[in-house]
C-alpha cells in the first residue's frame, strides 16, 4: 500500500455555517457536507460533523476502486514537542480552550501572554480583573 497522502478534509468558515472539503494533493477540491454555526458549537454534533465528512471521503474513494487508510492528526503536538503541554488547556472541553489549544499550536505562541499561574491569560481559568496604574501614565515602558 503507498503511503502518499492523497488529500485533506478542509473546513471553511461562512456566514452562516462550516463547510467541509476533500482537498486533494493536486489542489481541487470537492464539497462534502455543511453544518449550521449554532450546530458546530456543539462538541458532539462538532465530532459528528468531522466523522460523517471522513465516511463520506472514503466512501469516494473507495467506490472508486481504491483502497485507503484514513490518518487522523493528533489534537495536541507530541509532549517532547510541546513546550505548553503541561497545560490544563489541551485537555479542557471549553470553547475558549479551544482558542487556546490554536493559539498554543501557531507561530504567535512565543507571544502568549501568561498570567502569574503560568496559564495563558485567555485561559478559562484566568479571570483578568483590570489593569492599574497612575491616572494618565502607561504602565509599562514604550517599546522602542
Amino acid at each position: 500500500m503507498s503511503e502518499n497522502k492523497i488529500g485533506d478534509v478542509v473546513v471553511v468558515k461562512t456566514e452562516t455555517q462550516q463547510q467541509a472539503f476533500y482537498k486533494l494533493a493536486d489542489g481541487t477540491s470537492a464539497f462534502l457536507c455543511a453544518i449550521a454555526l449554532d450546530d458546530y458549537e456543539n462538541v458532539v454534533l462538532r465530532q459528528q460533523f468531522f466523522q460523517f465528512a471522513s465516511e463520506i471521503v472514503l466512501a469516494r474513494i473507495r467506490a472508486s476502486g481504491s483502497n485507503v487508510r484514513l490518518v487522523q492528526r493528533d489534537t495536541a503536538p507530541p509532549p517532547d514537542a510541546n513546550l505548553n503541554a503541561h497545560l490544563p488547556c489541551w485537555t479542557c472541553t471549553s470553547l475558549i480552550a479551544e482558542d487556546v489549544r490554536g493559539l498554543l499550536r501557531s507561530s504567535a505562541a512565543s507571544d502568549i501572554h501568561l498570567s502569574p499561574s503560568g496559564l495563558p491569560m485567555n485561559c478559562c481559568r484566568v479571570s483578568a480583573v483590570g489593569n492599574f496604574g497612575p491616572a494618565g501614565k502607561l504602565t509599562h515602558a514604550p517599546v522602542r
